[in-house]
């Protein structure tokens, strides 16, 4: 896929990776529909880009009404979308007996709701583009079921039957769907902040760094022979998750 110029809709911008593969895409030349919880994030990182004929809605995907009026916003202002990148998501880390209904709620909703009800809402505009695609960010955490984070596992192992068997569904019309698992990633995102992440890093363990993460999924979408999934994992994180989950 050669994406100069093609519109690209994106969720969780701004977040430490999202931050990044918006500043990886904006080097391909294309034209943004940033979405983010807070509108004044999204204003100062619409600013900093090249390409200034973009468009930035706030969202708060824990309110499903919202996602819907958000599909509405975007439909009215779009003709069409060539690639969808579900990429807010949400890291609660709980024993059972510590998580709360909200917390649970909360999970689903950003990290598997959101990105169902923005799929649907928007495939139109997706059936109109010449070549579409559809992106959907997962974790290790949807691959292997680890003790003390139900939620979110619970949460990827969803995002990952939703995705699959949405590529299933659309094999012989578009638009595409593409799932990409990744390992843990040098930012703040969940539990540990970036400062405890980088001590252990210095102890062994093994995390992408956000930089990395950018140009490897900008180079799966423009692939035109893409798999359906990919699951990456740092170094031999994956051999060691199980038993020292990060």
């Amino acid at each position: 896929m050669k994406l100069k110029n093609k519109t690209v809709a994106i969720t969780g911008v701004t977040g430490g990776m999202g931050r990044e593969l918006v500043r990886a895409l904006d080097k391909e030349g294309v034209k943004f529909i940033l979405i983010s919880k807070t509108e004044a994030e999204l204003e100062n990182l619409s600013k900093t880009l090249k390409n200034k004929n973009n468009k930035y809605f706030a969202c708060d995907f824990t309110k499903q009404e919202d996602v819907l009026g958000l599909c509405s916003d975007i439909n009215k202002e779009f003709e069409s979308v060539d690639v969808l990148i579900n990429l807010a998501g949400i890291g609660i880390y709980k024993p059972l007996e510590e998580a709360s209904l909200e917390e649970w709620n909360n999970s689903l909703n950003i990290g598997v709701t959101a990105s169902f009800i923005l799929t649907k809402g928007i495939i139109g505009l997706l059936k109109r583009s010449k070549d579409s695609l559809v992106v959907n960010l997962s974790s290790g955490a949807g691959v292997i079921p680890m003790a003390g984070r139900s939620l979110y596992c619970t949460m990827k192992f969803a995002l990952r039957g939703l995705t699959l068997s949405l590529a299933e569904e659309f094999k012989r019309t578009k638009p595409s769907f593409c799932l990409i698992t990744l390992g843990s990633v040098l930012t703040s995102f969940g539990p540990m902040s970036l400062e405890e992440k980088k001590e252990k890093e210095l102890r062994g363990t093994a995390y992408f760094t956000p930089e990395w993460v950018p140009t490897k999924l900008v180079e799966i979408i423009k692939d035109d022979n893409r798999k359906v999934e990919y699951t990456m994992y740092p170094g031999d994180y994956s051999f060691g998750w199980q038993k020292n989950p990060q």
